[in-house]
């Protein structure tokens, strides 16, 4: 009977997680948040791994470009207007995309209508420049 119970509130507590869920969704280089057009991704030929984030419109708004340093493995993320000032640093992994797409638009950085520079500047300063200080000190 415990077991059973257990088992139910497991259950229970997966397809709460599941049905609440924010679903990020990108088809045909457009990312959907709950079935809403947020903004388009577009690949970087020039770097391996480099993506911009663009708006509806086509105005390129974020660039983010994987630096491979030897064990350290991140993406930097850059301003697409300003590519000379790292915003953040972000480890990589698989659904980085879908992550920061999900980051900005919870923190209310990317709309439908673009960028809001002030809330991106508050997403930079928490999440910070962790493997930058870590190749410093080597």
């Amino acid at each position: 009977m415990k077991l059973l119970k257990s088992t139910t509130l497991i259950i229970m507590l997966l397809i709460s997680v599941i049905v609440f869920a924010q679903k990020i969704k990108v088809k045909k280089g457009i990312a959907s948040i709950d079935k809403n057009p947020i903004c388009k991704l577009q690949k970087d030929d020039i770097s391996r791994g480099a993506f911009y984030i663009n708006s509806l419109d086509d105005e390129e708004l974020i660039y983010a470009k994987w630096i491979d340093w030897g064990e350290f493995g991140y993406f930097e993320v850059y301003d697409a207007k300003n590519l000379d000032e790292v915003l953040f640093e972000t480890e990589a992994s698989i659904g980085y995309r879908k992550w920061l797409i999900k980051t900005l638009y919870n923190g209310k950085a990317l709309t439908n209508s673009g960028l809001n520079e002030e809330k991106l500047e508050v997403i930079a300063k928490k999440l910070g420049r962790e493997f930058t200080r870590k190749r410093n000190r080597y």
